[in-house]
This record gives structure tokens, C-alpha cells and sequence, in this order.
């Protein structure tokens, strides 16, 4: 059951490292460069890694040089001969023009795009997905923009199983209803246009009238249904007090999972210096005088 409960709490915390730096990518490196692994996805992270250093002006020897030390030091039993195809990988990656870190800090919402949505004859369910898919495609028109110098004019989503069930966790809706039910509803209301493998594309977008007014700005990824949540007035929608991300209330919650695990983590650290403390306040008072 221990071992259990570890692995269960293991998967959590990586699935929270990803979510939180996703499109952050300069914060990600350095929460890497400071702990280290983050996640199982060594690979991954050291491609982070790599391109962070690139975009600090380090030199192609530098970056291999502070590669290697990271690894030295956050892999237990290193091998240089192992990890070379790895860490290979992870530089040639990092040295390619269009590989630039990814630092998107808000997407901005505009008024006509929440009254299309709000305005459909469809269940509350579809419109957190539709409101979802509408911040996807901008998230990753942003990123066509940061790494090609230019957006896309297309509105395509998915390719892959893990596309949706990305968007099924952002929307913040119930298990009870599947994302490819939804997608195939979506189609038949003539919002979205399934394609060739795993791909649609977006038509609801192309009815959305253009707008200079923004009425929110998605800051955080992971829960970009309750803001829409938020926007509608669902009382059950509150701020983390201490990072002001939206969350679901529920009994007396006040913070986010994130702040709570650090806020967890910093009164166990000053109860282990206090505990300390007193053992060894009560050690030398015991010391015969």
C-alpha cells in the first residue's frame, strides 16, 4: 500500500511539474537546473535544458559542458557512455534555429468570442470543450509565432490521443461524458470538421466576429474552464489566495494543489527545525551541571 501510495503521489507531481511549465519553458528550466528531474521524461527535460542554456548565450561546448554536470549530479550512477545518445539528442535538438523556448505568459480573450460560445444551443459540457479548443488554437498560433516568426492562418487541432485528453483535462468537465463523444457531437452541430488522422478543424472559429475588447486573459493552463466558469458567474469558482489561480471550492479550501504542497512543505520544514530545536534544548538540560 506504501509503494502504492508513492507511485500514485510520483505520477501527481509529474503531471503538475508538465502542466505548470507547459508553456513556460524558461520557468521549467529553471526549476530543472535548480532540483533537477522534474518528471520521468529525462529526454524531454534535457532538451529544456538545452535550449535554455542556448538562450542564455551559452556556447555549444558550454551547453555541453553544463549538460554533463547536471547529469553527473541529478543521476544516480552516471554513465557517460550510457547517456551519449541522450544528452546527443538533447544538444543537437537545442542547436536548431526554429527550437527557441517556448514562454507564453497570458492569452488574451475578447468579448465576441465568449458571447459566440455563450450563445450556442448546445450543454454547458460543449462549450467549456468549444471555449477550450479556442484557446488551444491560439496557444498554438503563438507558438508557430515564437518559433517561425509568423502565425498560421489555419485553425487545425489534434493528431494524437494525448491532444484530446489534454483539452478533456483543460476544459475541467466531468469523466462522465468521453472527449471523442463530445468531438463527434461537435461535428454533427457543424462547429468542427473531423479530418485524417485524429485531426479536425475548428470552423466555429471562422464564425467568431473580430474584437478589440478583452474581457479575460488565461494565465494558467490547466484549468482554462473555469475561467470560463469565472466569466459566467459560477459561484463555485474562487482564487487560490495565495497565487490567485482559479479553482473549484470545496469545503474549506483555500489554495491551489500547487501552493498547497509548497505551503505544506514550508510548515513541515520549520516544525522540523522547531522539533529540532526542542530535542536539543531538552538534551542540555538533561546534561547533569
Amino acid at each position: 500500500m506504501v509503494i502504492l501510495n508513492i507511485l500514485v503521489l510520483s505520477i501527481y507531481y509529474r503531471r503538475l511539474a508538465l502542466n505548470k511549465y507547459k508553456y513556460n519553458e524558461e520557468e521549467y528550466a529553471k526549476e530543472i537546473e535548480k532540483h533537477g528531474f522534474l518528471t520521468k521524461y529525462h529526454t524531454y527535460e534535457l532538451k529544456i535544458l538545452a535550449k535554455y542554456y542556448k538562450d542564455q548565450d551559452y556556447k555549444p561546448k558550454e551547453r555541453k559542458r553544463l549538460i554533463y554536470e547536471f547529469c553527473e549530479k541529478y543521476i544516480e550512477k552516471f554513465n557517460r557512455v550510457k547517456y551519449f545518445k541522450v544528452i546527443n539528442s538533447a544538444l543537437n535538438y537545442a542547436n536548431k534555429k526554429n527550437n527557441k523556448l517556448i514562454i507564453i505568459n497570458k492569452i488574451p480573450i475578447f468579448d465576441t468570442e465568449v458571447e459566440y460560445i455563450n450563445s450556442l444551443q448546445l450543454e454547458y459540457v460543449y462549450k467549456k470543450v468549444l471555449f477550450t479548443l479556442l484557446v488551444k488554437n491560439k496557444i498554438n498560433k503563438e507558438i508557430c509565432q515564437l518559433t517561425f516568426g509568423k502565425s498560421s492562418d489555419f485553425n487545425f487541432f489534434g493528431g494524437k490521443k494525448q491532444h484530446y485528453q489534454e483539452v478533456y483535462e483543460m476544459a475541467k468537465i466531468s469523466s462522465d461524458i468521453k472527449i471523442n463523444d463530445i468531438i463527434n457531437y461537435l461535428s454533427e452541430q457543424g462547429l468542427v470538421d473531423i479530418r485524417t488522422r485524429g485531426r479536425i478543424n475548428l470552423l466555429f472559429i471562422n464564425n467568431i466576429e473580430k474584437s478589440d475588447n478583452e474581457v479575460m486573459n488565461i494565465t494558467t493552463f490547466d484549468n482554462v474552464g473555469y475561467y470560463l466558469d469565472w466569466y459566467n458567474g459560477d459561484k463555485k469558482i474562487i482564487t487560490c489566495e495565495n497565487c490567485g489561480k482559479y479553482i473549484k471550492k470545496y469545503n474549506s479550501r483555500k489554495y491551489c494543489k500547487s501552493c498547497a504542497r509548497e505551503i505544506k512543505r514550508e510548515k513541515d520544514r520549520i516544525a522540523d527545525i522547531k522539533y529540532k530545536e526542542n530535542k536539543k534544548s531538552e538534551k542540555n538540560e538533561n546534561v547533569p551541571k
